[in-house]
């Protein structure tokens, strides 16, 4: 168990703010499961729901059975035991009163189990157009005044640079800056990390890690699956994941070496980084959409326009490609190029660092463009690795492409999923990998101009086949901001050149 309190006299109480949702079921409580199994919870700890939706425990738990990863002949004794300290408050989330009904029922287990001290997390994994009813009635009726207080917020945070602001002072008016935790459950711990020690411990990357070396960076978040529901439709694909998840990726890439290990010294090097990205504009961009490829006989598995939620004269993006320019000494003229899409050719979240050829033509008589990567793999699986040049088996002295794995094999150590580390975080107030409002501020002000010009002007996407890599416009912007592509994604060679879209 965490050392919360050496005589065990203090409650926390957890808040889920919209558990009748998707999130909640899928990633919260699987992830609070794993952490009290595990028996890293912290004692004390009452989970409760808030929604408007009536839930019954005995029903709820139910519900969540396909995403708790149970194992029945070791779990289910303890699995019991885990919903007993599951409560569940049913409320308008505009209706003072049914705060006050939530702050009791906080107070009541408190109270009962005799706790001199009493922390709270409010975690919202509701929609951002209630956010500020939310926050405002959570100061007003349901703080701790016996222990610290901290919320937590999903994204997306806004819609651009307008809404956001608004939003950010409320929610700066009801919660203290280090009581906010926007979080990025994407976002996984251990690369980040290992990325940290690769790069600020060992001379060989810390050095290389500048324009003298680096071609161009490329950020890749790519899933097979369809988009699910009318939500995604309203947002798109840059606003679910570009303007949170991808952006802090590409902070923690670019920053510098903070002067300390101190949390606020790493998120001002993130702030940095962010105030140095030029704006974007709508000649830094290509849109997609997937169209159906006439091949799969799952019902599901059509265009977007298709989708029976999805209105047939939709214009939502569901791929996108941004070129963004971070304008400082240590990369100006690398491109940071940032792709994600739905409906692709496979699920995959990676980071891929790529140096500047080698001038020689020594082993190349071909003179072609060898360059060597760096690779942050995130899903669906974690790894980091180096594409270099060795030599091909036998007698002759040829090049090949070898991928040499520098990810330490951690499986014989007790850890826990990146979203139960995250939570973990939140308990013991480490915001390392969480960002601050000002840089949230500064992604809305380099996105919401072409956000605005799609709302507005409704670009028509570059079309794409569903299960392909994605429109073929996005692959020639990439090449000629200097990103070199490699097999299997060398769209020049493929087979299938045909299915990854057409020109408009």
């Amino acid at each position: 168990m965490l050392p919360i309190d050496p005589q065990n006299e203090t409650a926390h109480s957890f808040v889920v703010f919209g558990a009748s949702g998707r999130l909640a079921k899928r990633k919260i409580f699987p992830a609070l499961w794993a952490l009290y199994r595990d028996d890293r919870l912290p004692q004390g700890t009452k989970i409760f729901t808030f929604s408007r939706t009536k839930l019954h425990v005995s029903k709820y738990r139910l519900q969540c059975v396909p995403y708790m990863g149970l194992s029945k002949e070791r779990d289910q004794k303890k699995y019991n035991s885990f919903w007993t300290n599951v409560h569940c408050v049913q409320g308008e989330y505009g209706n003072a009163a049914d705060y006050v009904m939530l702050g009791e029922a906080m107070a009541l287990q408190e109270t009962k189990h005799k706790m001199i001290y009493a922390n709270r997390i409010f975690y919202l994994a509701i929609p951002p157009i209630v956010f500020d009813n939310i926050t405002l009635n959570l100061m007003r009726k349901c703080k701790s005044h016996k222990g610290w207080n901290r919320i937590v917020i999903e994204k997306p945070f806004g819609r651009n640079d307008i809404t956001y602001r608004p939003y950010q002072l409320n929610l700066c008016q009801s919660f203290n800056e280090s009581q906010i935790y926007l979080i990025d459950h994407y976002l996984s711990r251990k690369v980040m990390q290992n990325l940290f020690a690769l790069r600020f411990a060992n001379r060989i990357w810390s050095d290389s890690f500048n324009n003298n070396q680096i071609a161009a960076v490329m950020i890749t978040v790519k899933n097979e699956k369809h988009v699910r529901g009318d939500y995604f439709n309203i947002y798109g694909i840059i606003r679910d994941v570009m303007t949170n998840h991808m952006m802090q990726l590409l902070t923690m890439v670019a920053m510098d070496q903070p002067f300390s290990n101190d949390v606020e010294e790493m998120r001002n090097e993130r702030y940095r980084v962010l105030k140095d990205i030029l704006t974007l504009d709508m000649t830094d961009v290509i849109l997609g959409q997937y169209r159906n490829n006439f091949m799969e006989s799952d019902p599901e598995k059509v265009g977007y326009t298709e989708h029976s939620y999805i209105p047939t004269d939709s214009l939502t993006p569901t791929y996108a490609m941004v070129v963004l320019k971070i304008n400082n000494k240590r990369w100006s003229d690398v491109p940071f190029i940032l792709r994600a899409g739905k409906a692709m050719n496979e699920t995959k979240t990676e980071v891929r660092i790529q140096y500047k050829s080698v001038e020689s033509d020594l082993y190349n008589p071909n003179e072609l463009d060898i360059r060597n990567e760096l690779v942050l793999r995130l899903a669906p699986y974690e790894e980091i690795f180096m594409r270099v040049q060795l030599k091909k088996p036998g007698e002759e002295l040829c090049l090949q492409d070898t991928e040499i794995n520098m990810y330490m094999n951690e499986k014989s150590l007790k850890s826990s999923s990146n979203y139960a580390s995250l939570l973990l975080d939140i308990f013991n107030g480490n915001q390392e990998f969480f960002m601050r409002t000002d840089e949230q501020c500064e992604i809305w002000r380099i996105f919401s101009g072409v956000l605005n010009a799609i709302d507005v002007e409704r670009p028509k996407p570059f079309l794409y086949d569903y299960g392909s890599r994605g429109p073929i416009p996005a692959y020639r912007k990439a090449e000629r901001s200097g990103f070199v592509f490699f097999a299997p994604e060398n769209w020049h060679e493929s087979k299938d050149t045909l299915a990854y879209g057409e020109e408009q």
